[in-house]
């Protein structure tokens, strides 16, 4: 659409845009089909035409004949609204088919300010409006010749009738509505000339406010000069000439004007009121005048060719020196004004592109009929001004050019824009003008057995384009005979009972819409494309304009979701890399992988101040290694204290980009790996996470108990991290069961000196550390290498103690011990709080074992005797010994009171229980347990309850302290305990095997 500018001589090619202002609602119209003129037989016209001619001559005067067929055929072509823009371009008058629409520029005519209601016209082409002079008054001429008179808020103001008016005659219809500045009195408004096709003048004076009335000023008639009416008129108001136009007389009148139908009259302050401006050629050889009867020349075949040519619009350009006239034929011609000197003319078939047809026509089978009778669309149906000397045309076929005065070249580009057929075009004002078109399509058609039961002719349904079928072949000479004498009868009497046969009534859709073509520079267009998503358009402008392309692409690569795709289609098109890397820091992608290739290229060290580096091509030949080798050379050569703005922020930049890939690679492996990455990645999850606080984002996973989370962030974030770690573990929940975050626990062992330390966290990075990374980097930069860790130790300042990424191993059991502590207090979960001191101490973790005693009895007491459920562990170890014991056997039973005591005894340490055996054997004279069968069950129990794997020979002790069978009385259960202590002794051997291969077992499991 919009081309490379060409300079031909002062004319240059337009660039411009086209802008739909406003789109009226569809409307329904019901179209009457007849028979064409064209399809009249011969017959039927050598019958009637003589009847007719002379019927026509005798009854119709000159001044009221028919209107020229010329003009008939040109003003059917026209859309039934038409546009009148005002002399200062500011308001916009759409005549439209019962009102009249009154817009202002100051919206870009896309709101009504006011609205004409107007009785509906069967004969809308025939329609005239007009502006006074100052743009405050709107005349509005139907094609009966009645004129009404509206303000700007669309009230009517009053209506001045035809002087004579005969249905069907459309001389009386205005040819001129011109309003012209009237100072002879300050009564009056205006002047208001209507001017009728037949040729007559009325001058009508208006005044509007409180005293709105109108008075006839004077008349004046044409008919003497054009026998045949005029067909235009317009007033020059430099010059004040009013500009007619007419059929051509055809005889040999001096004047080219003249010829051609064109005349100039002067206005005169009083009678005759006009004047013909003639040439000195005229005024030496006047024309001869014309005799009272005119002798008619009867023709019986009429043909296109006799009919006279005349004039069908004018337009004066902008500063009032051309006079552009379109004619009848379709010829183009251009006069000097005042002088009526004929500047140029085109025939049609010289005018260019008059044979174009709009392509998607051909694609269009609705439209594809209308290419057969293609020549009806090749003439001018309006002409208007873009400047003083280019002209805007429009064409029947919807092609609108704005051309050159001088060759008619079309300064739009290579082709004309493409409109709805028939379209209106006003003025250009402020480097534009509107055009109103309106888009026809046929409504959808019957079935063809409904069309036979409403009794319609099929033949009649076939065509839309309102042709008779010529299928005649069955009909008979006689009977197509009779038919041409009743088709004659009813031309030459008009009666009902000859009328051929009348076609269903056609429905068609009308759109009308009204548009903007503009001019406008590169780079407002060139915006305005990218704003209406118009890029491969805006893509061309900027190629050919050398404007800068990143900006579609910017606007693609913002309106577009991220993924590999969308960055190679857009991102890695653009040139300005500061913004690709501000950008690249902000959008997320909704898949895994946009995420991760939002990462561009590196930036070039090329862009740090340093000399004599290597080329591209040299770089992207070495192989790694000599690459990474080159790289720290190059390092050693940058200046990081002269750095530029710019380059600081590509290294900010760079080092949030490498963050986010960083985090990005994180949250793939806490999704569980690439595979599993591509279905749960979370944008919305990911674009809080990739810049939040890494120390909070560990709390956060602690709090949730999320233990493979927490073990990724320490492994590859630990030097952010694992001063903290200690902090961070103490932000599980205290019901959580230690063992769940086993892997996370710190860890002692031996060193090669045989003392204990801790064992370092296995930690791991994403990728090679980055040069922007570095430390001399980071201080220019002013980059905080940690993120801020304040708040973890706000709510619990004692964990300060605990920030270290390396704690000694009396602080691991510092924290091992108030943790337990902790969890205790605020869970009252022992079983939680034992468990962690068992882990600890299973790491090695030494001094834990007062504390695990310690445990062990407050589980005792609160998960088996519940004899104390709210005692703390601090109120437990301040209690003593014999205390305690009290406690554990407060709600022993008697028969289980010596069970109770050796098992919650025994489930720590067998020694003092191995006493009690000794003093219970059976060779003792005072046992202190004497019952054989209960000294069986005790040692049963009390071995099988023991939950250390040291306590083997403290095992085997006391079951040489037990009974052998037939000692002592049996009862009911001797032989069953005696089978139990034999299975008892096979379990003991089974340990001692697994203790001799250092798989020591409790005998709990």
């Amino acid at each position: 659409m919009a081309e490379e500018s060409l300079i031909e001589g002062d004319d240059e090619n337009i660039l411009y845009d086209l802008l739909v202002i406003t789109e009226w609602p569809p409307e329904t119209d019901t179209q009457l089909r007849g028979n064409k003129e064209h399809d009249t037989s011969l017959i039927a016209k050598a019958v009637t035409g003589p009847f007719r001619l002379i019927l026509h001559y005798l009854w119709y005067s000159p001044s009221s004949s028919s209107l020229p067929l010329g003009l008939v055929r040109q003003a059917n072509k026209q859309i039934n609204w038409q546009p009148v823009l005002a002399s200062n371009g500011k308001l916009l008058a759409v005549v439209q088919d019962q009102c009249v629409e009154i817009r202002s520029v100051r919206d870009d005519f896309g709101s009504v300010i006011g609205k004409c209601q107007v009785p509906k016209d069967p004969n809308p082409q025939w329609r005239r409006v007009a502006w006074s002079h100052d743009c405050t008054l709107l005349a509005y001429a139907d094609s009966t010749g009645t004129v009404r008179l509206f303000d700007l808020m669309g009230s009517e103001l009053f209506v001045i009738p035809p002087a004579v008016s005969f249905p069907g005659d459309f001389s009386c219809a205005v040819a001129g509505l011109i309003f012209l500045e009237y100072t002879a009195s300050a009564q009056w408004s205006a002047e208001l000339l209507v001017i009728t096709y037949g040729g007559g003048l009325k001058s009508y004076l208006v005044s509007v406010g409180t005293n709105q009335n109108f008075q006839e000023n004077h008349s004046f008639s044409f008919s003497a000069h054009y026998s045949h009416g005029i067909t235009s008129a317009i007033y020059h108001p430099g010059h004040r000439l009013l500009l007619v136009g007419g059929c051509e007389p055809g005889d040999d009148s001096t004047s080219k004007a003249s010829c051609y139908g064109i005349t100039a009259w002067r206005t005169l302050s009083g009678s005759p009121h006009y004047k013909q401006v003639t040439s000195y050629e005229d005024d030496v050889n006047p024309n001869q005048k014309r005799g009272f009867l005119k002798i008619p020349s009867f023709r019986f075949f009429s043909r296109q060719g006799d009919e006279k040519d005349g004039v069908f619009r004018m337009s004066l350009s902008p500063d009032g020196t051309l006079l552009a006239v379109i004619h009848f034929s379709g010829r183009l011609s251009l006069w000097d004004v005042p002088s009526l000197k004929q500047r140029a003319t085109w025939g049609q078939d010289q005018q260019p592109g008059f044979e174009e047809i709009n392509p998607e026509w051909k694609t269009s089978l609705e439209r594809r009929k209308k290419i057969k009778d293609k020549e009806q669309y090749y003439p001018l149906v309006d002409v208007n001004w873009w400047s003083d000397n280019v002209l805007i045309l429009a064409r029947c076929s919807g092609s609108v050019t704005v051309s050159s005065v001088r060759t008619l070249r079309n300064l739009l580009g290579k082709s004309c824009e493409w409109f709805e057929p028939s379209p209106r075009v006003t003025a250009a004002h402020d480097g534009g003008f509107l055009s109103l078109e309106c888009e026809v399509k046929l409504a959808q058609k019957r079935g063809r057995l409904e069309s036979n039961l409403s009794g319609g002719a099929s033949e009649d349904e076939e065509g839309d384009d309102g042709g008779d079928s010529d299928s005649d072949d069955e009909s008979s000479a006689k009977a197509r005979y009779f038919g041409y004498i009743k088709q004659g009868l009813y031309y030459v009497t008009e009666m009902e009972r000859f009328a051929p046969p009348r076609k269903r009534p056609r429905t068609v859709m009308k759109n009308y819409r009204l548009v903007s073509l503009r001019s406008t520079t590169p780079e407002e267009l060139y915006q305005r494309k990218i704003d209406n998503e118009e890029y491969g358009e805006a893509l061309s402008l900027a190629h050919a304009y050398n404007l800068d392309s990143d900006l579609v692409y910017q606007r693609q690569w913002r309106k577009s979701t991220v993924s590999i795709a969308s960055i190679q289609d857009y991102l890695s098109k653009i040139c300005k890399r500061s913004w690709v890397l501000h950008e690249c820091v902000e959008p997320i992608g909704n898949r895994e992988d946009g995420g991760r290739f939002i990462m561009p290229g590196d930036v070039d060290l090329d862009d740090l101040p340093y000399e004599d580096i290597l080329s591209d091509d040299m770089e992207l030949e070495m192989k790694k290694e000599r690459e990474s080798k080159k790289r720290r050379e190059l390092l050693a050569k940058v200046d990081f204290s002269r750095l530029t703005l710019e380059q600081k922020e590509l290294c900010r930049s760079r080092l949030k980009l490498l963050s986010y890939l960083d985090r990005l690679a994180t949250y793939e492996e806490i999704l569980g790996g690439p595979h599993a990455a591509e279905q749960k990645y979370d944008a919305e999850f990911f674009k809080k996470f990739r810049s939040q606080n890494i120390v909070l984002s560990a709390r956060n996973y602690a709090r949730e108990s999320n233990v493979q989370a927490l073990d990724i962030l320490f492994t590859y974030h630990g030097a952010e991290l694992l001063q903290h770690r200690l902090a961070i573990l103490h932000n599980f929940p205290e019901t959580t069961s230690p063992h769940e975050y086993t892997i996370l626990l710190p860890e002692a062992c031996l060193d090669d000196r045989g003392e204990l330390v801790l064992i370092p966290w296995d930690e791991q990075r994403h990728r090679e550390m980055d040069w922007c990374e570095a430390e001399e980097c980071r201080a220019v930069l002013d980059q905080n290498l940690f993120d801020d860790d304040s708040f973890l130790y706000e709510e619990a300042p004692e964990l300060l103690r605990f920030r270290t990424a390396t704690p000694s191993i009396e602080l691991l059991t510092d924290w091992y011990q108030s943790r337990a502590k902790d969890i205790d207090s605020w869970s009252r979960q022992v079983d939680c709080a034992l468990s962690l001191v068992r882990l600890g101490k299973e790491r090695e973790i030494p001094g834990l074992e007062l504390l695990c005693d310690d445990m062990v009895t407050m589980e005792t007491l609160v998960y088996e005797t519940s004899c104390e459920l709210s005692l703390t562990l601090k109120d437990l170890q301040q209690l003593s010994d014999i205390d305690k014991l009290r406690l554990l056997m407060r709600n022993s039973r008697p028969e289980r009171y010596v069970k109770d005591c050796f098992q919650w005894m025994a489930q720590q340490d067998l020694t003092l229980p191995l006493i009690i055996f000794q003093h219970s054997k059976p060779d003792c004279q005072q046992k202190i347990i004497g019952d054989p069968d209960q000294l069986m069950s005790v040692a049963l129990e009390c071995i099988y309850s023991c939950e250390r794997d040291d306590q083997l020979s403290l095992c085997y002790d006391i079951l040489e302290c037990l009974p052998q069978r037939g000692y002592g009385p049996d009862t009911d259960i001797t032989a069953s305990l005696h089978d139990q202590v034999d299975k008892l002794e096979k379990h003991l051997s089974v340990v001692e095997v697994l203790e001799k291969h250092a798989c020591r077992s409790p005998f709990r499991t």
